[in-house]
């Protein structure tokens, strides 16, 4: 089944149309979005904190906040797709999962370091491959699955090369 709209007014299924290319404003927002993350990484990384005054170590944990903020975000696309499915089974495991994605971000911010990050990394990836699924169940439309897939490769990717270099920088945990 693919994603299909449906009016308001008739309830009834509108033509299928190639929903296969990501709408521009959503790639450049998403795209967007990525600049915390590659700019967090790079700063602590490259221990350059204290040129915009903050203290070492201080772009990790902003790091971390912004991944957490951004599951939250994630987290309310399912209360979105539930809003489509009424009182079903479907709905009321997005709404759950809408509360659940925010809740266990939130942790992250209460780790130890490493901790934090490892965990952000395995719910990106848990969320990631959800939304992927919810295009193969014909419930977003499949621009959607590429646009997660690129934004999820671009978040992994900068929170592993934290995580990969945290023991070889002289930051204190």
């Amino acid at each position: 089944m693919r994603f299909m709209s449906q009016t308001t007014h008739h309830h009834q299924a509108e033509p299928e149309t190639d929903d296969r290319s990501i709408p521009p404003m959503a790639l450049w927002l998403g795209l967007l979005g990525l600049i915390p993350f590659i700019g967090l990484t790079a700063l602590y990384v490259l221990q350059m904190e204290n040129r915009i005054g903050w203290t070492p170590g201080y772009a990790r944990d902003v790091l971390v906040s912004y991944g957490a903020i951004i599951l939250a975000f994630l987290g309310g696309i399912r209360w979105g797709v539930a809003l489509k499915h009424g009182n079903s089974a479907h709905a009321v495991r997005m709404f759950i999962l809408s509360v659940v994605v925010p809740l266990a971000a939130w942790v992250a911010l209460f780790l130890p370091k490493p901790h934090d990050v490892t965990w952000l990394i395995a719910i990106f990836l848990i969320v990631g491959v959800a939304d992927v699924s919810l295009v193969s169940k014909g419930h977003a439309p499949r621009w959607f699955g590429t646009l997660r897939t690129i934004l999820t490769v671009g978040v992994v990717g900068c929170l592993i090369t934290a995580l990969a270099l945290w023991p070889f920088l002289s930051i204190p945990a």
